[in-house]
């Protein structure tokens, strides 16, 4: 039985491992937060979260087994056929997404029938990652202009951050490094990364200015993050670093080893 599951499973063993383990270890966190939903809410009953989560993991893991099956040679043609669908789905979080958490954007849109909530940013990324690789196995060997990359390059993945970066700045910074990491890796001239590098800083100052003049736009976006950094520099506690006060907390109190499950 064993055997015909490790042969069953292609690619580094060492990485399905590594899923495994954070996927065990997660059900700790889940259940010490848990434990706390549950008396707040006054059901008591910690279980429920627990099966939830297992649901989550199993779907996970299915996906990645379904995916990991296809050869990916297919990616390629599947990155442009997804591409659009990305887009689609960007402007409908925009327009229609949900707020999770008491988040000031939307950020999620459900999916219908399995009451579930889907963060669009994370399969843009990786829809965006193998579209540029694509483009890279494209023009390996090939000497290309900057005039040549714009459209099937740079114009998809400035449409891409542009429709995150409203809501989520963090994302849109770490799509955009991981973007640059993968262009540089993949051979792109150097020269054409640090223009495309200062025209994104450019983009970045122009949508910060036109945020702060039309504020009604984008609510709260520009300030949540320009207080965060007034926060941080500052020092003082406020309602708004309620989260930042907990982690510290719990890493002043359980250290290095933790409280125990349930106990933080």
């Amino acid at each position: 039985m064993q055997n015909a599951i490790l042969n069953n499973i292609k690619g580094d063993k060492l990485i399905w491992a590594i899923v495994a383990l954070l996927a065990i270890f997660s059900f700790l966190p889940v259940y010490s937060a848990a434990s706390n939903l549950a008396y707040v809410g006054g059901s008591g009953n910690t279980f429920a979260f627990l099966v939830k989560h297992f649901m989550h993991l199993f779907l996970g893991f299915a996906i990645m087994y379904g995916v990991h099956k296809i050869p990916y040679r297919y990616f390629r043609g599947l990155s442009m056929v997804m591409m659009p669908l990305v887009f689609v789905l960007l402007i409908v979080t925009i327009l229609q997404g949900t707020t999770i958490e008491g988040a000031n954007a939307s950020r999620w849109i459900r999916i219908p029938f399995v009451n579930m909530s889907f963060q669009t940013s994370t399969l843009a990324s990786v829809v965006l990652m193998a579209y540029i690789a694509r483009y890279l196995s494209k023009i390996k060997d090939k000497s290309i202009t900057f005039k040549e990359s714009i459209l099937p390059l740079w114009i998809p993945l400035f449409i891409v951050l542009a429709l995150i970066l409203p809501s989520n700045f963090s994302t849109t910074a770490i799509i955009f490094v991981m973007s640059m990491m993968l262009l540089f890796l993949g051979g792109y001239p150097i020269r054409y990364l640090l223009a495309m590098g200062a025209a994104g800083l450019v983009g970045l100052t122009f949508f910060i200015l036109i945020a702060k003049a039309f504020p009604q736009a984008m609510p709260n976006r520009v300030d949540t993050w320009m207080s965060r950094v007034e926060n941080f520099a500052n020092g003082e506690d406020t309602e708004e670093d309620y989260q930042i006060e907990k982690a510290k907390i719990a890493i002043a109190s359980g250290r290095v080893v933790g409280l125990g499950s349930g106990k933080s």
